[in-house]
């Protein structure tokens, strides 16, 4: 899989450019009528020219006398009565359709509130190596905001035009397409042929498998990251439809909230290998067990891994073995609950020595 990068300013200028020139298309389809109808105005009275008037004009000659009259550039009268009354109807009839096509024309090209939705999706079209996020409820914003610190280029789609989210994500620039994405129209103009993974976030199984199904005949190389609520259905999936990646949210949130229920501090838990590993967030106390050792020592003796430290030179995400924490580090651990537990009771100051915890 390709991974997703996060574009340059330059790049969101292109895109900009390319889905404002196919914006610009799509807005000159939709008008094409008013313009046929000028067209026929002037290729019309062009014809009444080059067949009433005496001696007869070139062809080339009576087109430019009929669009310098509809154009409010007046040449003389011809002597035919008939042709006299075109020569005062057409500028008229100009107007109008002019009139009439600019306005048209203006609404479509730049009320682009009201046609958001062909706004959004011309954005989209112009996207590469993105991810798709299908479902924009608080699962699918968060996941959203996540995607978007990592730097990676998202297209929303979302099957509710109302959703209390949609202006916040457009807002950081993300399109936001509106419509059923089991159908396979709507994640082609997401560009799913183009994207490098497809995140199925709906609150409804069957949507997220339907989607992913789908998702997966149009593109069999896509990645898929899917929400799944049943536990024995999130076991089957990969197996079964070739989905890649399949998360059980309950089976995600019951080790967290076990662990939070075990030990204070606690920010989130996951299984590693059979394994309940949780994460802690503590700040190294003056004159503590911890005060001064190196974290390699730390990890060594205690079973758990440093994954974050803040100190007074900046942070650090996986700091190194060989550095010496200080008092008032912050950090981020992960281990087995029972070490953790044991870390936090030796960080304080003057803690008695404690033998090394051990798995």
């Amino acid at each position: 899989m390709k991974r997703a990068k996060a574009p340059s300013r330059k790049a969101r200028w292109k895109r900009l450019v390319a889905a404002s020139l196919r914006d610009g298309w799509i807005v000159f389809r939709d008008s094409w009528v008013w313009l046929g109808l000028w067209l026929l105005l002037w290729l019309g009275f062009t014809m009444a020219i080059w067949a009433g008037t005496r001696p007869a004009l070139a062809f080339h000659e009576a087109l430019y006398q009929a669009f310098s009259q509809i154009t409010l550039n007046p040449v003389p009268l011809p002597e035919p009565w008939w042709l006299q009354l075109l020569f005062y109807l057409a500028p008229a009839l100009n107007i109008i359709l002019l009139a009439r096509g600019a306005l048209n024309m203006g609404i479509l090209l730049f009320d682009k509130r009201n046609r958001r939705e062909a706004w959004q999706m011309a954005l989209a079209s112009t996207y590469r190596d993105h991810i798709i996020v299908c479902g924009l409820g608080k699962i699918g914003y968060r996941v959203v905001g996540q995607l978007l610190a990592s730097g990676c280029d998202i297209v929303v789609i979302d099957a509710h035009s109302d959703g209390p989210f949609h202006e916040l994500v457009m807002g950081q620039h993300v399109p936001v397409i509106i419509g059923d994405a089991r159908q396979p129209e709507l994640l082609q103009q997401a560009g799913l042929h183009h994207a490098t993974s497809l995140t199925v976030v709906t609150g409804d199984d069957l949507t997220n498998l339907d989607i992913a199904l789908t998702a997966r005949e149009q593109h069999p190389d896509i990645h898929i990251v899917m929400r799944v609520f049943n536990d024995s259905l999130a076991g089957k999936l990969s197996s079964a439809f070739n989905i890649q990646t399949a998360f059980s949210t309950s089976a995600l949130a019951a080790p967290t909230l076990a662990a939070a229920a075990l030990g204070r501090g606690i920010t989130n838990a996951l299984y590693v290998a059979g394994k309940l590993l949780s994460t802690v967030e503590i700040v190294v106390e003056r004159d503590g067990i911890f005060d001064g050792r190196l974290i390699q020592t730390v990890e060594n003796q205690h079973d758990i891994s440093v994954l974050y430290r803040r100190g007074r030179n900046g942070e650090d995400l996986r700091p190194r073995g060989d550095e010496r924490l200080t008092s008032g580090d912050q950090l981020v651990i992960i281990g087995p609950l029972a070490a953790i537990n044991h870390i936090q009771a030796q960080n304080k100051p003057n803690a008695a020595p404690h033998a090394p915890y051990r798995l």
